[in-house]
């Protein structure tokens, strides 16, 4: 249990920078839905999408390959070959991407212009070259390090976006500070519109550069072949799932506009708008998944020789399910008033009916990330890739069908089908191959229960809006109680008992 312990602390600091980096997201939701129309925050939307693919090809499974091979092979050859690797990569596809970025731009259609394309090449290529530092310090355990780092980049992100979107528009616009327009006009233009959001970007991301240096320092720019070719062989798998994965979250940005039905009154650009409104705050229940996921990765690689190590993933399962079921209850109860804060126009509600679904996938998609050990401990990840590819074709088909006949719902059950079908196909394999002795019943009654009591609430109709808020907000509590009363008092007994 005291293991569990240690994975819960180091699980705390990456959860820092991970909450706050998905709450950045949260502090620009009612910037952006403020300031912006949905078209607008739509084409946001599917520019990040790319990114967020791109980002994948860059860094091809180099991540998880280091942590695989810091343990067995020279640490230090290791990081030399890795980071040179990702260095070369970056700057190859970044060159790419800026020489092209005219004909990008066209591609992707209204809205987009070339200097927003060259600036996520910019982006991308910093993003690219920190990625193998932040791994070294998550494979040290400095996690005090990492997170004060992504803390200071994600202050500035939101510094320079209030700045960009809200307060030199308003001096430009004689709301306040008349005198300064004249200064402020000399290098703020209007016109760049959604421009200034990549621009906060890319000078926020250039903090990292400083920030890292004694990591970057080290690095040696050589490729020493006899340690790079396993760890090539190992992270192609990795790649393909990451890319998969990837498609998996972020595919129906890419997707939804283009089959958007036509008749309907909302034009496909707003109504990306629109569902990214909703995406973004099912992303509450990423915040602990991706922490978890950062100390985990190291975590479970460290304990793969521990003749206990089943039972502990097996009971690390259980509490991070039970965990998320009350973000579940919690979120989805209180969705009204989380809404009322971050979507500060009407015509972002529109798609909260399918939050619950959304959680849900997140949901299944983190037990996944627990499921997915077997066969990273095994060197098996070519199953991760075919896991990842079977959801990318339910993503791909699902949304195309299914977007055309229910709209936003689509989008939601092609989400839950794919986290669900990957878990399936995941623990059926890895009980043959790396048998955990997960315990699956009592999660799957609480899961039940959440849902139940989600859809059961709605039926509940309540005039006054904060009495509405504050019953929620009641029902929310007892749960996390009784969840505590049945699961937080044996986890202390058999803390104390170890």
């Amino acid at each position: 249990m005291s293991q569990i312990k240690k994975l819960a602390g180091q699980t705390a600091y990456y959860g820092i920078s991970s909450i706050l980096g998905r709450v950045l997201n949260f502090l620009l939701i009612p910037i952006w839905t403020d300031r912006l129309i949905e078209n607008q925050y739509g084409a946001v939307t599917e520019l990040y999408a790319y990114v967020a693919l791109c980002l994948i090809i860059y860094t091809f499974g180099m991540e998880t390959a280091f942590f695989r091979f810091s343990t067995k092979e020279n640490k230090l050859k290791t990081y030399h070959s890795t980071a040179t690797a990702v260095l070369i990569t970056s700057a190859f596809f970044s060159g790419l991407i800026f020489l092209f970025s005219s004909n990008i731009a066209d591609a992707l259609g209204q809205g987009v212009k070339q200097i927003y394309v060259q600036y996520m090449a910019a982006i991308l290529f910093i993003d690219g070259v920190i990625a193998i530092p932040f791994a070294k310090l998550r494979q040290e355990q400095k996690a005090l390090k990492f997170a004060l780092i992504k803390i200071g980049v994600i202050s500035l992100t939101i510094i320079l976006n209030l700045l960009f979107i809200i307060v030199l528009p308003d001096i430009h616009d004689g709301k306040y500070l008349i005198g300064m327009q004249g200064m402020v006009d000399r290098f703020y233009n209007p016109e760049f519109g959604i421009g200034y959001i990549f621009t906060a970007n890319l000078l926020a991301n250039l903090l990292y550069l400083p920030l890292l240096w004694k990591e970057l320092f080290q690095i040696r720019l050589s490729i020493h072949w006899s340690t790079f070719k396993p760890m090539l062989l190992y992270a192609l798998p990795i790649f393909l799932m990451g890319l998969g994965g990837m498609f998996n979250e972020q595919g129906y940005a890419i997707i939804l506009k283009h089959v958007f039905p036509a008749d309907s009154s909302t034009s496909p650009e707003a109504a990306l708008g629109i569902f990214s409104g909703a995406f973004k705050l099912s992303v509450i229940m990423m915040l602990g998944i991706q922490a978890f996921r950062y100390a985990a990765e190291p975590f479970f690689f460290s304990h793969s020789e521990n003749k206990e190590a089943p039972a502990l993933f097996a009971r690390i399962m259980h509490y991070f399910v039970i965990f998320n079921v009350v973000v579940l209850v919690a979120v989805a109860l209180n969705i009204g008033l989380i809404s009322d804060i971050f979507l500060r126009k009407e015509a972002y509600k529109q798609a909260l009916y399918v939050l619950p679904i959304l959680l849900l996938a997140k949901l299944f998609y983190g037990i996944y990330v627990n499921l997915s050990v077997w066969f990273k401990l095994t060197d098996k990840t070519i199953y991760g890739t075919y896991y990842a590819l079977i959801g990318t074709i339910i993503t791909l088909i699902g949304n195309l069908i299914l977007i055309k006949e229910i709209t936003y719902y689509g989008s939601a059950l092609t989400a839950l089908v794919c986290y669900g079908t990957m878990s399936l196909l995941c623990y059926i394999k890895g009980k043959k191959d790396f048998p955990i002795p997960y315990n699956f019943k009592p999660l799957f009654i609480y899961i039940i229960s959440a849902i139940l009591i989600i859809y059961g609430m709605e039926l509940v109709s309540i005039e006054n809006k904060w009495l509405d808020y504050g019953i929620n907000l009641i029902v929310t509590l007892v749960f996390a109680l009784l969840m505590y009363l049945f699961e937080g008092r044996k986890f202390q007994y058999k803390a104390v008992k170890h």
